[in-house]
Parts: C-alpha cells; sequence; structure tokens
C-alpha cells in the first residue's frame, strides 16, 4: 500500500462518484470537480450533461455483485429506494425439472433501477463520505503538464478562473466527448484510440405500471422484446413501478424516425405482440417524453503503447476511457467494476507513477477490452441482419474463426439448454468474459452439437420494418403531424449536408 494520495476527478456523473467512492474508501483524499451546477443529487431531475439517462439502463449482476461486497450500504440505499432486484436463475427455471440445481445460486440477480435513480443514490453517499469534496458549478479548461520529466507527468487541471487543482493523481471521467485527449495533443502527446460506429439510434420513452397492474414475466432475463426486421425493441424495468421502452434503429433509416412522436411511438410497440401489455393505457401510463440518442461509437483509448506510458499521472474511467453498444446494457456496469479497479491501481502504487500506469493498463486489458471487441464483434454481426449487402456482410459470411462461438449461437442453445444458458448469464452479465465462454471448446462442442440437431430460436412475431413503418406514417396522418415530420426530416437532412 502506498502513501495516501490525493485524487482529482474530473467528472461528476456514475462513473466519476464511483470512482471517488472507491477512492475514498481505498485512503485517498478526494476532489470531484463537476461543471454541472444542476447536479443536486435529485432523482427527478436527471444530468442535463449525461444523456443517456433519459434511456433505458439495467445494472448487471456484477455491478450488485460490487456493491455487495465494496458498497453495501449503496446496495442497500438503492433498494429502500425502490430498486428491484431480478433473480435471474429463479425467474428462467420456475417450476422447471431439469435445472440441474441452477436455480438456487445467488450471484445470478441484477438490478433494475433508472439511472437518474443510482445516480441520486451514489451522489449523496459521495458526498457524506470523508475525504471527499464535490465541487459543483465549476468548469475545467485545461490540464497542468510537467513535460521537463519524460514520460510527462501530469500535475492537475485549470480551472476556468485560471486557479490550478494539484493532486498526484488525476481522474477524467469527462465522458465520450473528454477534452483531456484534445489538451494532451495540444502538449504533443498523441493519445491512440479506436472508434466503430455502432450503426444504430435508440428511442426510448419511461412508463410507470397502473395501481393493481401485474406485468408479464420477461422473456429475455432482464428485458422483453427482441430484435425484428431492421430494427428492435425491448422493456427494461426499473425502480417504483417504472420501466421503460427503447427501439433500436439505423441511423440512415428514416422510415422509422416517427417513432420520436409519442403517438406513434406507443401505437408502434402495441404492434408487436409480445410487448402489447407494456402499451396498454389500462395497464401503464407515460411519464416522460420520448429522446433519441445518436452517434453511437465503439471506443477504447490506450494510454500506455508498446508497453511505454504516454503519460503519468492520468487515469480515465467510464466513456472517457471506453464506450461500447448501450444495447449490451454494460456500460454502468463496466464504468463501476473499472472504477473499482483504478482505486486499487492507485491504492496500491500512487506514489510510483510507473507502476501505476502499468497496472491501469492491465486494468484495461482485462476489463474493458474484451468488451468492446465483443460489442464490436456483435454489431458487425447485427448489420449484416440490418443492411443487408453491406460491407458488414462479406465480414461475416464466410466460416467463423477457429471454434470460437458467437453470442447468438450461445444465445439459441441457452433458450433450450440449462447448462448453456448458465453460460450465457454469466456472460450476458460480466461475470465471465467472453474468452472465459465464446472461446471455451467444451461449451462450443456442446452449443454446437444441440445447432446441428436443429436448434433454432422461434420466430418474433412483430410487424415487417415496411409494415412498422406504414403504421408510423398513419399515425401521423391521423394526428395531424405528417407534414411537420416531413418538415423535419428535410431540415435535418439539410442540416446533416451542411455539417
Amino acid at each position: 500500500m502506498s502513501a495516501p494520495t490525493r485524487v482529482v476527478v474530473v467528472g461528476g456523473s456514475v462513473a466519476g462518484l464511483a470512482t471517488a467512492l472507491f477512492c475514498a474508501r481505498g485512503g485517498s483524499t478526494v476532489v470531484v470537480i463537476d461543471q454541472d451546477a444542476m447536479a443536486t443529487g435529485s432523482a427527478d431531475e436527471p444530468r442535463r450533461a449525461t444523456p443517456q439517462a433519459a434511456h433505458s439502463h439495467i445494472f448487471l449482476a456484477r455491478f450488485r455483485s460490487l456493491l455487495l461486497e465494496r458498497a453495501p450500504d449503496v446496495l442497500h440505499a438503492l433498494l429502500d429506494g425502490g430498486a428491484r432486484e431480478i433473480d435471474l436463475r429463479a425467474a428462467r427455471f420456475a417450476g422447471a425439472p431439469d435445472a440441474n440445481g441452477l436455480e438456487s445460486s445467488d450471484d445470478l440477480i441484477a438490478l433494475a433501477c433508472r439511472r437518474s435513480v443510482l445516480e441520486s443514490v451514489v451522489r449523496h453517499h459521495v458526498m457524506d463520505e470523508p475525504g471527499v469534496e464535490i465541487r459543483t458549478g465549476v468548469a475545467v479548461r485545461g490540464v497542468s503538464i510537467d513535460q521537463e520529466v519524460h514520460p510527462p507527468l501530469v500535475r492537475g487541471v485549470r480551472l476556468e478562473d485560471g486557479s490550478l487543482v494539484e493532486g498526484d493523481v488525476v481522474v477524467d471521467a469527462s465522458g465520450r466527448r473528454s477534452p483531456f485527449p484534445g489538451w494532451l495533443a495540444e502538449a504533443g502527446i498523441d493519445v491512440p484510440v479506436e472508434v466503430v460506429d455502432c450503426g444504430i439510434t435508440y428511442v426510448s420513452r419511461f412508463f410507470r405500471l397502473r395501481p393493481g397492474a401485474t406485468p408479464p414475466p420477461l422473456n429475455r432475463g432482464f428485458t422483453s422484446g427482441a430484435s425484428f426486421d431492421r430494427y428492435s425493441c425491448l422493456v427494461f424495468p426499473g425502480d417504483n413501478d417504472t420501466f421503460s421502452i427503447t427501439f433500436g434503429t439505423l441511423p440512415e433509416d428514416r422510415d422509422l424516425r416517427p417513432l420520436g412522436e409519442a403517438a406513434a411511438f406507443d401505437r408502434a410497440v402495441a404492434a408487436i405482440p409480445s410487448l402489447a401489455w407494456w402499451a396498454d393505457e389500462q395497464n401503464v401510463e407515460p411519464i416522460s417524453a420520448v429522446r433519441s440518442m445518436t452517434g453511437l461509437k465503439n471506443r477504447l483509448r490506450r494510454y500506455v503503447v508498446d508497453g511505454e506510458p504516454v503519460v503519468l499521472g492520468l487515469a480515465a474511467v467510464g466513456d472517457a476511457i471506453s464506450t461500447t453498444n448501450p444495447a449490451h446494457s454494460r456500460g454502468t456496469t463496466l464504468a463501476f467494476v473499472h472504477a473499482a479497479a483504478v482505486a486499487d491501481a492507485i491504492a496500491a502504487h500512487g506514489s510510483d507513477m510507473e507502476c501505476l500506469a502499468g497496472a491501469l493498463d492491465a486494468a484495461i486489458d482485462a476489463g474493458l477490452a474484451p468488451w468492446f471487441d465483443d460489442s464490436v464483434e456483435q454489431d458487425m454481426i447485427r448489420l449484416s441482419r440490418w443492411r443487408p449487402g453491406g460491407e458488414q456482410c462479406a465480414a461475416v459470411s464466410g466460416p467463423a474463426p477457429s471454434e470460437r462461438l458467437t453470442n447468438g449461437e450461445l444465445y439459441t442453445v441457452a433458450q433450450v439448454d440449462a447448462d448453456v444458458w448458465h453460460h450465457f448469464a454469466r456472460l450476458q452479465n460480466l461475470i465471465d468474459s467472453p474468452d472465459d465462454v465464446l472461446g471455451d471448446a467444451r461449451v462450443a462442442a456442446a452449443v454446437r452439437s444441440r445447432l446441428a440437431d436443429g436448434v433454432r430460436l422461434p420466430i418474433a412475431v412483430a410487424p415487417s420494418h415496411d409494415e412498422l413503418a406504414e403504421l408510423l406514417r398513419e399515425e401521423l396522418v391521423a394526428t395531424g403531424r405528417h407534414g411537420l415530420h416531413r418538415r423535419r426530416g428535410r431540415m435535418t437532412t439539410s442540416a446533416l449536408r451542411a455539417s
């Protein structure tokens, strides 16, 4: 254990808050600098700087296990605040005679909760944590770098008033649009980044169950829904009888853009037989507008290249270091797991910047890179279906490399085989890595054997893409929104061309 360390965390969303919490409990003093002056900690006021807070979330079993181990007070506060535990095994094997005892385990429990509620609970605990100071409404405008040493060493950050906040370690928790790589580039420091477009846009709306309404069982572990003909639709349960519904569409798909209109959105959900219950006004009431999220990318930054750090004294967490397709529901769980790894590295090596850089890079290799690669692969396979004839098709049309499984193969057999489901659920909940499951020859042999026997997923009954597009057009005409939407579409297209 190194000497106590002063840590400066830039960004007060969940990744920054988690880092502050774990660092403080590891013996560091922490200053959190959050430029969002409206970050009051209220569950009813999501952060304006965090657009993903207005979309569906689920917190995976590994997230819950991490809180249970390292912050049980936070977990208990979430449950007291209405978060719901989803016992995935109990739900999957209820009444099944061939479950092989798997339903008795307790490590596959996910947490259903809105992002705003989670952030509110975590923020209040961080505010009360000894050794943590939170400064809100304060913007960071630069980074202080000592370039007289090699590699260069980050000494602190410079605020908009010109003052310097010094720290032994600076943590970038400023999100996917982090300014840190740009500031480092101005100092001649290149931060390598791998970026792959997700090829998807999300449209979401939140609802609340009406008193006495009993929802149907979830059909996909912690969600309900499926991927259909060039679109997807999923229901995510939340806290306090809330839930959200999210459509995924291709970014260029103008025919499905009317999903952004509330009436069209609700009618589209009602048209999918397996999800119609969730759109019935006798069962539910909307509690939010429809919101969209675009420009989604899989991204992974590295601060060590060929074994050599490009800069010392700087760590990154959350979306500032890596983003993956939100469809996999991994973002917040990965942010917390990585924040804990960063805090552990600082506690162990905070007085040795070279060793700290190595430990931070090892944490990326072990805890982020495999999930980035997996997200890229899953997006490529999905886009080969959603964009027939596109360049993604060529990449997946040939034989699979070696004997490695795809997520789709594993998911298919998991519906009929308890042991395979066990592997799939542990992968889906970040307990086991993609290499541990998809690269396991024994699992692959079991899955391929069942597939050879003819195991297939049942066909999901839902409108085709074109049928859904026609339904949306009808709804817009019926509500008098069709002309307005067409004008918006032209304006959006013109703006995109101009940019």
